[in-house]
């Protein structure tokens, strides 16, 4: 198994991409779960399989200072 990353050209989602180096599978394309862009397409017969890491954009709520002691 050969693992990789790969990145949506249009929306900069992160793929983890698994890869079989012992089974064949077929020729094939991957679109991205997050804005349905290509992401990749193959002609070799291949097996692989991919799961969205990171969603292009992540907002994480500001987190408050703590108060000073006194």
């Amino acid at each position: 198994m050969k693992i990789s990353d790969i990145t949506c050209p249009a929306c900069q989602a992160s793929y983890e991409v698994a890869e079989s180096i012992s089974v064949r599978g077929n020729p094939g394309r991957a679109k991205c779960a997050v804005c349905g862009a290509l992401i990749e397409s193959w002609e070799e017969p291949k097996l692989r399989a991919y799961r969205l890491v990171l969603p292009p954009t992540t907002d994480y709520p500001l987190a408050a200072p703590p108060s000073p002691a006194h």
